[in-house]
């Protein structure tokens, strides 16, 4: 059985018109057809500004692949250019509830992929020609892994062309400069000398609506910046730079009994946790070695010596005097994610 395999071409998309269609993805083994959603709307003559935002590049990761429906069927209007939504991308791991491919290899450590490789190597090859052939901006939404919760974020390299003036205008106030991966599709969209932001929010297998809206507003702030709708949306000015981060984890294994939450501002000798044994007795507690953010936290109460447990972001210099002004308060994060779809 040879795959016949979809080919984007949105100059054939007819004008005005969004369409969704299920098109053929590589088969498994073989045998089994394997068909995806694509959504496509294009607006004018014109395909640029073309956005593609990307979902399920990890198929456990569906909160994601929840922003993508809320984008498809919201009747968006767009003034110019054209949206690209592929809202399952690794259509593979979301059927068996996975994150990997059948191949067990991290889609999102495969791009720009090899036309002769291995699985993986492959369908990224195949992702990657189709989008980069018409895309200018790039937005792929994640969130945490089964039972790791993360705090609405983004994450981009600073030093990108043109990424600081898009940064500012967009929905979501927290931003995490962090470096490019190896294999990851933001690497490879970096090295075309094009802008691509990831979202983070929520954790994996579990769709949470706050958190696809989230995801939803940052694409409706993206398409505004380009002047590609029109919207009353509103945010927050503020943006929180964060420069580097690192997950603290548990020395012992034991019952977590968690002391703060994610978007917590947590200070240095602050208790944030505690383990315990079964019968309550305390093991130790888990104190911050340094100030910083709370951006992901563990919902597992049972744990491993080992295990990650609180994602600490250290802030940038440009935050300072925002985060001492919170301080001053209740020490909410959260408190800045107050706008509405």
């Amino acid at each position: 059985m040879t795959d016949q395999l979809f080919k984007l071409k949105v100059e054939e998309v007819e004008i005005g018109r969004p369409i969704v269609e299920f098109v053929n993805f590589p088969s498994f083994y073989g045998l089994q057809k394997v068909k995806a959603p694509i959504y496509i709307y294009r607006a004018t003559k014109e395909i640029s500004p073309c956005v593609v935002v990307t979902a399920c590049m990890h198929g456990d990761e569906i909160n994601g692949l929840r922003a993508a429906q809320l984008l498809m069927k919201g009747k968006l209007k767009l003034l110019k250019g054209t949206l690209i939504i592929i809202p399952a991308v690794n259509i593979y791991g979301f059927l068996n509830k996975q994150r990997y491919l059948p191949d067990r290899k991290d889609l999102n450590r495969c791009f720009p992929g090899k036309a002769k490789g291995s699985f993986g190597a492959r369908f990224a090859n195949f992702i990657f020609k189709q989008i980069t052939k018409y895309g200018d901006v790039f937005v792929d939404l994640h969130s945490g892994g089964p039972g790791r919760f993360n705090i609405p974020q983004i994450r981009c390299d600073l030093e990108t062309k043109g990424m600081l003036e898009l940064v500012n205008n967009i929905s979501i106030p927290l931003v995490v400069n962090s470096t490019l991966r190896d294999g990851s599709l933001r690497e490879a969209i970096n090295d075309l000398g094009r802008p691509c932001i990831v979202f983070e929010g929520g954790e994996g297998l579990r769709i949470d609506e706050t958190i696809a809206k989230y995801g939803v507003n940052l694409v409706k702030s993206i398409l505004s910046h380009y002047g590609m709708i029109r919207t009353k949306m509103s945010f927050k000015e503020e943006k929180f730079i964060i420069r580097k981060t690192k997950w603290m984890r548990a020395v012992k294994g034991g019952l977590l009994i968690n002391k703060a939450h994610h978007g917590k501002i947590v200070k240095e000798g602050e208790i944030v946790g505690e383990l315990r044994q079964l019968t309550g007795e305390l093991i130790s507690r888990i104190t911050m070695e340094h100030d910083g953010v709370i951006l992901g936290i563990s919902k597992s109460s049972v744990v491993m010596a080992g295990d990650a447990l609180y994602n600490i972001g250290f802030l940038g210099e440009e935050s300072h005097e925002e985060i001492d002004d919170l301080q001053e308060g209740d020490g909410e994060l959260s408190d800045y994610f107050d706008f509405e779809v």
